[in-house]
């Protein structure tokens, strides 16, 4: 058994990788038990390989390794803050888990700032350029023009501390409302080319994987038999599902 299943690794790695992708994409019909025990497959998965990660990477070289191979002894105080994450299931003693978690919170915020410093501010300095000189062309002009524009009537429109009354002010907010619309709009186009490249790349998988392997497969007599007894048991799923009566909720 081990000797076929080592001959025929790659072709259960490419049937198991097919199934599961039909699996996923059968919610796009209606929501299903093939689904939802793919899914729950696909988040065990993730887990056990997030735990690997954690102590292979984080745990055992930062941590253990050191504590207990080189001798740092004081690491043994990490294992009691972190066990202080615990307390928040009691009731009685709740407050030490506020405790611990009020300092990562702090630690968090401060890391979190710092990097948006050292991310945003820079980018923000060198949007600043200048319209003319150093040699810039019309068009660079006219760029960097276009983005005074866009920047001033964006922030025009969040300015509520006096009304928008004068039609200076009134038209230049509505221009940056535009702005906005037309800046969320290209965020969520650039979401759904993410979802269509997902899509793409396992329509290549199965054109260009699994059918072959499939085509190849499909001249043995056993595997012609498992896929009719599957394409049955299917069938008689999809027919149950349409009879089963819909509940009425209230």
């Amino acid at each position: 058994m081990a000797n076929w299943i080592i001959a025929h690794a790659n072709a259960i790695t490419i049937w198991c990788a097919a199934i599961s992708t039909f699996a996923i994409y059968s919610v796009l019909y209606a929501e299903n038990k093939f689904y939802r025990f793919f899914e729950h497959v696909f988040i065990g998965l993730a887990s056990g390989y997030s735990m690997y990660i954690t102590w292979n990477e984080v745990i055992y070289p930062k941590w253990w390794k050191l504590m207990v191979n080189d001798g740092q002894w004081y690491w043994a105080f990490a294992a009691v803050l972190g066990s202080m994450f615990y307390f928040m299931y009691s009731r009685k003693h709740a407050w030490v888990s506020r405790v611990i978690f009020g300092l990562f919170m702090g630690l968090g915020a401060g890391g979190a700032f710092r990097e948006f410093y050292q991310i945003y501010f820079p980018q923000i300095g060198a949007s600043m350029k200048p319209v003319v000189g150093g040699g810039m062309s019309v068009w660079d002009t006219l760029n960097i023009v276009i983005f005074y524009v866009i920047l001033f009537a964006s922030m025009s429109y969040f300015f509520f501390s006096f009304d928008h009354k004068s039609a200076a002010i009134k038209h230049t907010a509505m221009a940056g409302r535009w702005f906005l619309m037309i800046g969320f709009g290209a965020m969520f186009g650039a979401t759904v080319m993410g979802r269509m490249t997902l899509f793409i790349g396992r329509f290549n998988f199965l054109v260009n994987d699994w059918f072959p392997q499939a085509k190849s497969d499909w001249s043995s007599g056993i595997f012609r038999a498992l896929v009719s007894l599957f394409a049955l048991a299917l069938i008689v799923m999809i027919v149950r599902a349409i009879r089963r009566p819909k509940v009425k909720h209230e």
